[in-house]
């Protein structure tokens, strides 16, 4: 027997337009929006390694649930409201065999897996045909069986260009009914006229809107054409994140550019490639532990420093499918100094922090009445840093004091390396980094005069700027200073563990032991960082526990940061 549970075992999500149930016995109250989430125990008859192609479908009818997904034990669904009340199940779906595919063309994986749940179906001849025009009726019936809508019969349409014998008459009613479509006027529809890809994205961003979901936000992208999107699609491109169908013109190999064309007609593919995408990307479930934790109903406002963004991300991985479609999932974090400010005016409600808050903004917490609660989650070490080739092995403490507060040296070999310049370089006032060498070195001091003159103005910069210094004739090697785990997340971007290396300090060299048996002198922590009067049970609170937690510090591994033991 599979495993069928019933909405005795409802799971309630309160994010922006998603419903909430509680059971088929309650009444079942819709916030916002028309869709309510499920949740389903994952059958152990289905093996694991089958797991990713696992959805729900409806068990007195067998029809398959497009917005469903496998997560963490469960499978989830996201349903139309009306349909609540009916018992779903998991099951592998097979695609359709499309007579025309074609294994050189990547497009028709896209149709196949859209396949499987019924959103792409083959033509009289059973045929995928990824490449041909859409009509906006096509897209229309691929919309609405995407969403598992029924078809409208009932509803009243004033266009004189859809008559109820047509195919597309249910499918047009009801995406007009839920506002997913309009027409080209009060009284046209155009249903047999070629849709352009700006329509696509415009009417898929309803649909998804209408369902409750959110897409992840778009980061910056290489798009040459977007002053191409028509003023009334701008807004449904922002809502789809990076879901939109594009090309690819790499006619300028050292420019490659992703180019929109939104006023090209759509392809089957084109449509099927933002429906598919959307649904992998745009299902927001959360976890068990999210839920054990409140976070479900409301997450705290997160900020941070650069360095500590990973943190961020892993949180939300694990506590969501999909966590960046999550509302407050922040694109990036506003670094240290500004964190803090935030933190101080109560703009975020806590931080990732890598570093001690520096002594400007201690004083700014101080004037504005605010006190700052550290809570340990992690450990982390101030790391100094030099050019692969230099011989040098290691400084001390007062050496590094000598060199940043004094400029007391101008060579390697006068702190026991060799024969070969010295090139310091130091980040800027209101970085993290300047303020572990206030915590560290500068005691009331300033960093000297010329060695500011070298001052890298970005965590990712004090590398390349390193890296960039060594010079041959004359010898000399770069000297900068970071944070630990930074510095090897960073590698496979900037190749740090070839081309730098770091520094013992009083001849202890950085490494996950020493900085978590605190051997190394420049050993600390990563921080949540709250307002001391942060209420008990505020989300910022709750999450500083989850983050001592089993679960929290998988997230520190995530995040590529060493456990607290």
């Amino acid at each position: 027997m599979k495993r069928i549970v019933s909405l005795l075992v409802l799971f309630c999500l309160l994010f922006p337009i998603v419903g909430c149930a509680q059971s088929a016995e309650e009444t079942v109250e819709i916030t916002k929006g028309e869709f309510v989430t499920l949740k389903i125990p994952f059958p152990e008859e289905i093996e694991d390694r089958n797991s990713w192609q696992t959805v729900a479908r409806f068990k007195d009818s067998g029809q398959a649930i497009t917005l469903s997904m496998f997560y963490k034990g469960n499978v989830y669904a996201t349903v139309p409201a009306e349909q609540q009340h009916r018992e779903i199940e998991a099951f592998v779906p097979e695609e359709i065999k499309f007579t025309d595919y074609d294994s050189s063309q990547y497009e028709f994986h896209t149709m196949e897996r859209l396949s499987r749940t019924g959103v792409i179906l083959g033509n009289e001849k059973g045929e995928a045909k990824p490449f041909d025009n859409v009509t906006r009726a096509e897209a229309t019936a691929m919309i609405l069986r995407f969403l598992g809508l029924h078809t409208q019969a009932e509803y009243e349409l004033d266009f004189k260009d859809v008559k109820r014998t047509d195919w597309f008459w249910g499918y047009v009613a009801m995406a007009h009914k839920c506002g997913i479509v309009m027409g080209d006027s009060e009284t046209t529809f155009s249903p047999n006229r070629n849709i352009t890809r700006e329509e696509t994205v415009v009417m898929v961003a309803r649909a998804l809107a209408y369902a409750g979901l959110r897409c992840p936000a778009r980061r910056t992208e290489n798009i040459a054409d977007k002053d191409k999107v028509s003023d009334w699609a701008k807004e449904a491109y922002e809502a789809i994140g990076s879901n939109y169908p594009s090309d690819f013109d790499d006619s300028n190999p050292e420019y490659p550019v992703r180019i929109l064309v939104p006023q090209q007609p759509a392809t089957r593919y084109d449509v099927a490639y933002v429906l598919l995408n959307t649904a992998d990307v745009c299902q927001l479930y959360a976890s068990e532990a999210a839920v054990a934790y409140g976070f479900d109903k409301a997450m705290p406002v997160i900020d941070g420093s650069t360095s500590t963004y990973p943190f961020t991300e892993a949180v939300y991985t694990q506590l969501f499918a999909n966590g960046p479609a999550h509302p407050k999932f922040p694109v990036s974090h506003s670094k240290s100094h500004a964190s803090y400010q935030r933190l101080i005016n109560g703009e975020v409600d806590m931080l990732f922090a890598s570093v001690y808050p520096a002594s400007d903004i201690l004083a700014m917490a101080e004037e504005k009445g605010v006190e700052l609660e550290l809570i340990p989650i992690a450990y982390d070490a101030m790391i100094f840093f030099t050019n692969a080739e230099n011989p040098a092995t290691g400084l001390t403490k007062e050496q590094i004091s000598n060199i940043y507060v004094n400029d007391a040296y101008e060579n390697w070999s006068e702190v026991g390396g060799t024969d070969a310049l010295l090139y310091p370089y130091c980040r800027n006032h209101d970085s993290g980094s300047h303020a572990q060498m206030e915590k560290h070195f500068l005691n009331g001091n300033e960093i000297h005069p010329e060695v500011q003159k070298e001052t890298s103005m970005t965590m990712s910069n004090v590398l390349t700027d390193v890296m960039g210094a060594q010079t041959d004739d004359p010898v000399g090697y770069g000297l900068g200073y970071s944070i630990y785990y930074y510095f090897y997340n960073m590698d496979p971007f900037y190749n740090t563990s070839r081309q730098l290396k770091l520094l013992a300090i009083d001849g202890v060299h950085p490494t996950d032991e020493t900085i978590a048996d605190g051997s190394y002198p420049l050993a600390n922590n990563t921080y949540i960082v709250l307002r001391k009067d942060t209420p008990a049970g505020a989300p910022a609170r709750k999450m500083a526990e989850f983050m001592l937690t089993e679960a929290g510090q998988e997230c520190v591994t995530m995040a590529g940061y060493g456990r607290l033991k």
